[in-house]
């Protein structure tokens, strides 16, 4: 299945926000304690957040960053995070569950997802600490309405698992969910990630900032440098091959 290319941007804030709007961005993710992973924003940032922006803003849903394992008191609390996030206008969310087994945990998903009907929802990069990369994708899948999965294909950066991306963008066309890769991507590294991978959903954020650092804000002239390497390369790569959708043998344990 053929995708439109898609440029997603990590805001700590407002300000973030209209710059990755301004840059041409395509979504947010807005997420706090960057410095922990991303955890979930305040309710206060995500209201005047959504409020000042007119892209969709998709809100992290993780409660501590010991691991991707959730309690029942977890879940509960993220349950009423998602509720909170879709009655503050939020368009989607960004979630994901283990279980002590590094699988998908499909049961808390679930009762997470009751609670998220209406909003978009991305499976984030938990996946990538998974026992099996194409085994999560295809659990995720059954889960009904994630229409994404954000990951760095196992790796420590999307840059260094072409191979492993190339592979899920393979899987998630026969199951018509589409593969986000980030982490470590960089404006000088788009084009590559998307002629190797024939991924065109990119998630970015140090890359779109100065210094490469969350200890500066998102810069607007770099956000919109991102959004047309990856215009570029996305049409580039549809004219040399198109969009495979082929199937692919399981894929490498991680």
């Amino acid at each position: 299945m053929e995708r439109q290319p898609v440029l997603e941007v990590i805001a700590v804030d407002v300000e973030d926000a209209k710059a990755a709007e301004e840059g041409g961005a395509d979504r947010i993710e807005l997420v706090s304690a960057m410095s922990e992973g991303g955890l979930t924003p305040s309710y206060g940032v995500i209201e005047h957040v959504v409020s000042q922006v007119s892209i969709p803003v998709y809100v992290m849903i993780r409660p501590h960053s010991r691991s991707f394992r959730y309690s029942t008191d977890d879940i509960h609390a993220m349950t009423r995070d998602v509720r909170v996030a879709k009655e503050l206008g939020a368009a989607g969310i960004v979630i994901g569950a283990l279980t002590g087994a590094s699988e998908v945990d499909l049961l808390s998903m679930q009762l997470c997802m009751a609670e998220a009907q209406g909003l978009g929802v991305t499976f984030h990069r938990a996946m990538d600490v998974s026992t099996s990369l194409t085994e999560a994708l295809q659990a995720i899948n059954t889960l009904g309405n994630v229409e994404r999965v954000l990951t760095s294909g196992g790796k420590q950066t999307a840059p260094e698992a072409i191979l492993e991306l190339k592979q899920l963008q393979q899987l998630g066309g026969t199951l018509n969910i589409a593969v986000m890769a980030g982490a470590g991507v960089t404006i000088e590294g788009i084009n590559k990630l998307v002629s190797q991978t024939g991924i065109t959903e990119i998630h970015m954020g140090s890359g779109v900032r100065r210094e490469g650092s969350f200890d500066h804000p998102a810069d607007s002239q770099l956000i919109a440098q991102a959004k047309h390497q990856l215009l570029l390369a996305s049409q580039q790569f549809m004219n040399s091959s198109g969009m495979s959708s082929g199937r692919i043998n399981r894929g490498p344990m991680i």
